[in-house]
């Protein structure tokens, strides 16, 4: 399989549970890829399926490896693709929080420090 392959699983598996959290990673995924097209002239069809880890570990090149690590780390607002937290970010998690009450809670694992705020705040 390959990344962009795997990154299509991914988003695919998010909606069969969660169709408001796949049409954010879609949204955003969207967004950055047309930021490369403008920005560097990267077509969809031109994105590379990895690039050299140091590079991409430094938010400097486009791959779908990238992507669907973002992904796989439940990297809500996408910093591993350069998106900053947004006060629209913060409402549409609060949302999904509030709908989806029984999946996230304060044993809700998450290494992204912002989302552990938001869900201790949530219950306290």
């Amino acid at each position: 399989m390959s990344w962009q392959e795997y990154t299509i699983f991914l988003l695919e598996s998010i909606g069969i549970y969660n169709r408001d959290l796949m049409l954010h990673y879609y949204r955003k995924i969207k967004k950055f890829m047309i930021w490369h097209q403008n920005k560097f002239g990267i077509e969809l069809k031109d994105i590379p399926d990895t690039a050299e880890c140091k590079l991409e570990g430094q938010r400097k090149v486009i791959s779908w490896r990238r992507i669907a690590r973002a992904i796989e780390k439940n990297d809500f607002y996408l910093r591993r693709l350069s998106f900053a937290q947004t006060k629209n970010d913060d409402k549409q998690l609060m949302e999904l929080i509030h709908k989806w009450d029984n999946l996230l809670n304060q044993t809700t694992l998450t290494d992204d420090k912002a989302l552990q705020k938001i869900i201790q705040q949530k219950w306290i």
